[in-house]
């Protein structure tokens, strides 16, 4: 962007150089130089800082959030986990089949072994 140095101080310029038009005009141009140099110095700095920050701002984010690598590891993990647990119940809920069947039967046979109908029924057959 450029810059102009504003009328009131070229007019003062121009008095300390005793009304030398063309020394005040060189002086304004020089101050314009140097303010414009000062100018773009300072935006390279912001960029530059602009880009530092986003940097660190990048490596700080990325160090704290999760990778897909990771989340695909720990998925991974809990289904390996899930399958072993999921295998333990399943091994135990047929042991568990297996008693029911059992208690049934054993209630079964006890019912009707000691079923009064029954014991006359056995009687009649074993007398027979």
């Amino acid at each position: 962007m450029a810059y102009s140095i504003p009328r009131d101080a070229f007019q003062l310029l121009e008095e300390a150089f005793n009304h030398d038009r063309q020394k005040a005009e060189i002086f304004a141009k020089a101050i314009e130089g140097s303010i414009q140099a000062i100018e773009h110095h300072s935006e390279e700095l912001i960029v530059h800082k602009k880009e530092a920050i986003k940097s660190e701002l990048y490596n700080e984010l990325r160090a704290e959030l999760a990778t897909k690598e990771f989340v695909r590891a720990e998925i991974s993990t809990l289904r390996a986990e899930l399958s072993a647990e999921i295998s333990v119940v399943r091994s135990e809920l047929k042991q568990n089949t297996l008693w029911l069947k059992i208690l049934v039967g054993i209630a079964i046979f006890g019912l009707t072994l000691f079923n009064p109908a029954f014991v006359k029924l056995v009687e009649l057959v074993m007398s027979k």
